[in-house]
């Protein structure tokens, strides 16, 4: 059972966006820019766009974090975003989400300007993805499944994957990329019947359902690949696990990504990847 180490491939990425960005500097070139939005005083919020910010900053990407207060509403968040779509030397930004119930999530992601989603969230980008159009921006958590996949080289080419989980950020386009790639690949939600003999088919399981220790070792067939997209609080030890139950599925799997130090590193690497092709983008324009 090898582990498949996303906080080394992510440290890889950001060595060499770290680079790159040392080289625009050298040239007196405009420095990349990173935007974020954050509404509210979310302690989770507050914690992820931090975490965000200090990879920017170690990087050499620019940017600045535009905390609202609680109080806003969805026309204030619109506007915030529109004068972030007009401003040339912001080459992507963000909104933290999920945003508070009173404002309009989806209204707020359809303002982005789909050149600037550096989340992937626009449907503009989510409908590019599943036309295999090479211009679209992915989600960053799939972007990172998938850069993982590469780096230990695991073929997707004619694969069964089952993705557990069909969110618009992880789930749905995660299919859409694996597609491309010529899967096939079967997407399971909390309706879908006999959800183990249907996991049991992966010869890649994905799950993303936000469950801890929901996927056990009768989800697996023998040296399936798993990844762990979770990241909950065990209910009685309050420990940081995944969705897949380690001690449960031990030696089954041929690879498996930790919690912590798997996918959850990729996200934030794949966020920096992506402002650093909107960079390029708006660079030639």
């Amino acid at each position: 059972m090898e582990i498949l180490d996303g906080k080394k491939i992510s440290q890889d990425i950001l060595s060499s966006i770290s680079e790159e960005v040392e080289i625009i500097r050298k040239e007196n070139r405009r420095i990349p820019r990173l935007d974020m939005i954050l509404v509210g005083d979310d302690y989770g919020s507050i914690k992820y766009v931090g975490m965000k910010e200090k990879t920017a900053q170690e990087v050499g990407i620019e940017g600045q974090i535009h905390h609202l207060p609680l109080t806003v509403n969805t026309l204030d968040v619109v506007s915030l975003i529109d004068s972030l779509n007009k401003f040339d030397d912001v080459d992507g930004f963000m909104i933290q989400l999920p945003l508070p119930e009173h404002i309009n999530t989806q209204l707020v992601l359809d303002s982005i300007n789909p050149k600037k989603d550096v989340d992937g969230l626009t449907a503009i980008n989510l409908g590019k993805l599943f036309q295999k159009d090479p211009t679209a921006i992915p989600p960053a958590t799939p972007l990172g499944i998938m850069r993982i996949l590469d780096a230990y080289n695991i073929k997707v080419f004619g694969k069964n994957v089952v993705i557990l989980g069909t969110s618009n950020i992880v789930g749905n386009p995660l299919a859409a990329m694996l597609l491309e790639k010529n899967a096939t690949v079967t997407l399971c939600n909390s309706h879908t019947v006999n959800i183990q003999e249907v996991s049991k088919t992966a010869d890649i399981l994905i799950s993303a359902t936000g469950k801890a220790n929901l996927v056990k070792k009768d989800f697996l067939k023998e040296d399936a690949i798993v990844i762990d997209v979770g990241s909950n609080r065990h209910p009685e030890t309050g420990k940081l696990v995944g969705d897949v139950d380690w001690e449960d599925v031990k030696g089954i799997p041929s690879y498996i990504t930790p919690v912590p130090g798997g996918v959850g590193p990729m996200t934030i690497s794949c966020l920096m990847l992506n402002l650093m092709s909107c960079y390029k983008e708006n660079e030639k324009r």
